[in-house]
């Protein structure tokens, strides 16, 4: 049978498998069409039935707080949607807990916040857009005080006939700065003060050596005052002042024995300045015969920390002590000692005792060159005392035991117990690292065990 030339070619032996493909190529497209044109949009129902898709709601951005006064804060914002329905304002006293405190309509960029707001706080502000179906995520947060307080407060010098102040100025509309001073914690009293801009003051004024003095800073103008500036306490004697507080005990991030975090509450109390120092404990060994300890191998250096002796020994001379000024002399508890490292109710919560720089307040593994150094030769802490990080060990009162998972109240430590705690980080450092002079790190030795980096400091209670 004659066939087409075409038709010849296709189905000869040599091209069938390609004419077959070619078939069902043309099946394949058949299909295609079909299928297309089963989903053509039926111009009564632009997607064949469904509900048009939702226009997606985007958050507003750029929150700026245009003013702000002691009645009312003005915010601004960029919008970034056009079906929402409203806007939300959100307020806080923090960066992390926010309530709404007012809803404006769509379409808006500003809004005005009516309320009473304190010169001593700090106010935060995000806003959120919503409609019917969702709320967006909030933008960026604005906060502002109206007044910041003065920071960086330091006591330059403290001398028997006066104290000069010097501290950081945060504001530009103050009309002065008030100096305040509390003694042994008592209220704080205004007690100078000075013109606007200033940053330094020195006070002409007679100091018991007997007393703690505590100071501040406020600024203010005719009619308001800020918060206050961090505070800082001094004293001319050997003894501070420890107002009594409450604090959280311990650290979560630290060693077992430091955990858990726990509320602690402990009474008011007189810490020495000073670690005991060699030739305190010598006045004590001459007074009493006790054998003086073995010299470590820099040897005896009179205002260096005493070392080589045990918490025995440690005990031992502060019930000397107490038959000598009959003030209750005694080993500060654990639970006090961290108290007054961390700066009682004066704390900044720095790392170490007086800062977060080791080397300012810490004489420890990597600057003491192996060897005890004068007391006092570093910065104090918040509330001076000297060497609470480094230099030596501290004995305490307590027998080592785990903390408590509930608050308390002037803890003691165990009843009983084989080994006694030391606290603060020394010259030498059983880690050898500064995190062992950290103000929560604890370790703990047998009560006859002397070494050559631990020593004691006294408290007492009147």
């Amino acid at each position: 049978m004659w066939l087409p030339p075409f038709f010849s070619f296709l189905l000869s032996e040599r091209h069938i498998m390609r004419s077959r493909t070619i078939i069902q190529l043309l099946v394949f497209c058949a299909s295609l069409i079909t299928f297309l044109s089963s989903c053509k949009k039926d111009s009564s129902n632009p997607v064949g039935g469904g509900d048009p898709p939702a226009v997606k709601l985007i958050a507003p951005s750029n929150l700026q707080l245009v003013s702000f006064t002691e009645t009312s804060a003005v915010l601004s914002w960029t919008d970034n949607s056009t079906n929402e329905t409203a806007f939300v304002i959100e307020q806080g006293t923090d960066s992390l807990s926010f309530a709404p405190v007012k809803t404006v309509g769509a379409n808006t960029d500003t809004a005005t916040i009516a309320g009473t707001f304190l010169t001593t706080n700090t106010y935060y502000f995000r806003i959120r857009a919503q409609n019917a179906d969702t709320m967006t995520a909030a933008t960026n947060i604005v906060s502002k005080t109206l007044m910041p307080a003065p920071s960086n407060m330091k006591i330059v010098s403290f001398t028997s006939t006066g104290v000069t102040l010097s501290w950081t100025d945060n504001t530009q509309n103050e009309t002065g700065f008030y100096i305040e001073q509390c003694i042994d914690a008592s209220a704080y009293v205004r007690i100078d003060s000075t013109q606007a801009n200033a940053t330094t003051r020195t006070i002409a004024m007679q100091f018991d050596s007997a007393k703690t003095y505590g100071y501040r800073i406020v600024a203010h103008t005719a009619s308001r005052v800020s918060a206050p500036s961090n505070a800082l306490s001094r004293s001319l004697g050997s003894w501070i002042y420890v107002a009594g507080g409450s604090y959280q005990m311990g650290r979560n991030d630290g060693y077992k024995d430091e955990r858990p975090v726990h509320g602690v509450t402990v009474a008011g109390f007189y810490l020495a300045k000073y670690e005991v120092t060699v030739k305190e404990y010598r006045t004590y060994t001459d007074a009493t015969g006790k054998t003086f300890p073995p010299a470590p191998t820099w040897g005896w250096n009179d205002d260096d920390p005493i070392v080589n002796v045990s918490w025995n020994d440690a005990a031992a001379y502060v019930k000397w002590l107490d038959t000598t000024i009959g003030n209750g002399a005694r080993l500060p508890t654990e639970a006090e000692w961290e108290f007054a490292a961390r700066g009682g109710r004066n704390s900044q919560r720095f790392r170490y005792s007086g800062s977060n720089t080791v080397d300012e307040v810490a004489w420890y593994y990597l600057n003491a060159n192996g060897t005890t150094h004068r007391v006092g030769s570093k910065l104090p802490n918040e509330l001076g005392l000297y060497d609470m990080s480094g230099n030596a060990w501290e004995w305490c009162a307590d027998w080592t035991g785990s903390y408590p998972y509930t608050s308390i109240v002037n803890p003691k430590g165990p009843l009983t117990g084989s080994i006694k705690v030391f606290r603060g980080g020394s010259w030498f450092d059983y880690g050898l690292t500064e995190s062992e002079c950290r103000v929560e790190t604890r370790y703990a030795y047998t009560p006859g065990g002397k070494t050559s980096d631990s020593g004691f400091r006294i408290v007492k209670t009147k």
